[in-house]
């Protein structure tokens, strides 16, 4: 009797792997996009640290209400600028309240050129106290405060 060897992939071995493949890719590529989105975003939290600091600082200070860049020691919110980011500005809505909003350059397809995220302290007997909001920016990108 004769007897063959098979060398190599039939195929519908080859069809298999290329599917599983094509699968994948398309539970995969979607996922990866709204990480580096994210990580993108993520920039926000760093750049507006010394606005918020500062608007901290004036909660403590009780001089929150009327305050802007100039007067909490920063400099113009145009000139604050990163990767993904074109300006921050604080001011000081209330006596008890104050805002930080920082407006982003365009990210990908999913975040226009002039989005914001905006920080907004709300000063109590404990301390300051944050809520994050975005215009322009899905919830699911928004950093965590």
């Amino acid at each position: 009797m004769k007897r063959t060897v098979q060398q190599g992939f039939t195929l519908i071995e080859l069809m298999i792997v290329v599917a599983i493949i094509g699968i994948l890719a398309t539970v995969a590529l979607p996922r990866y996009e709204a990480y580096t989105i994210k990580a993108k975003v993520s920039e926000v939290v760093g750049i507006s640290a010394p606005a918020r600091t500062a608007l901290a600082v004036a909660c403590s200070d009780q001089t929150l209400d009327g305050s802007n860049n100039a007067s909490l020691g920063l400099p113009a919110a145009a000139s604050i600028t990163g990767n993904h980011v074109s300006a921050v500005a604080a001011a000081g809505t209330s006596t008890t309240t104050g805002t930080v909003v920082v407006t982003l350059k365009a990210i990908g397809t999913s975040i226009a050129a002039g989005s914001t995220i905006t920080f907004t302290a709300t000063c109590g007997s404990g301390g300051v106290t944050w809520a994050v909001a975005g215009n322009g920016v899905d919830a699911a990108y928004l950093p965590k405060v």
